[in-house]
């Protein structure tokens, strides 16, 4: 039974697949070896304890902003609130 229920709906699951953008990201993403390099880079953020845990989150985080703002600004936009005028 469960057999001929995967045979009928197979080209259902198929189409959901096909227009579903995150599919196509993971399918991409492990052919071109992108995910498992990006496991490998990450190894060491994931060891740190502490104070290093909390000061690489919140230091990479306020430079990551900063960066986005920056770029931002240049084209005339603004991801700030106080800063729409």
């Amino acid at each position: 039974m469960m057999k001929i229920l995967k045979i009928i709906f197979w080209p259902l699951i198929m189409l959901k697949n096909i227009l579903d953008p995150n599919w196509w990201a993971g399918l991409l993403g492990e052919k071109s070896g992108i995910f498992a390099w990006a496991r490998k880079k990450g190894e060491w953020q994931n060891k740190l304890t502490g104070w290093k845990y909390w000061a690489w989150q919140i230091i990479g985080g306020i430079l990551i902003v900063t960066i986005i703002e920056w770029c931002l600004n240049k084209i005339g936009m603004t991801m700030l609130p106080w800063r729409m005028f």
